[in-house]
């Protein structure tokens, strides 16, 4: 089974079970929910793409020692 597809179901049921709770709130609280899931979101995104330099710094970095190291 793919990891990515199952991940996106468990995203996707998660999602239509939060908007189907959220339907009993009143808008505004709908509203403020909605703006904060996507806040959450945007954060995971950035947290991501932070993760992703910091590997392929640190992989960079370490390149970089072994060809130091072959020329000694």
């Amino acid at each position: 089974m793919n990891p990515a597809i199952l991940a996106g179901l468990i995203f996707w049921g998660t999602m239509a079970r939060v908007l189907s709770e959220l339907m009993t709130w009143s808008v505004e609280h709908t509203q403020q929910g909605l703006l904060w899931l996507c806040n959450g979101m945007w954060a995971g995104a950035a947290g991501m793409v932070v993760y992703a330099v910091y590997r392929w710094f640190r992989y960079e970095r370490g390149q970089a020692h072994k060809e130091a190291d072959h020329e000694r």
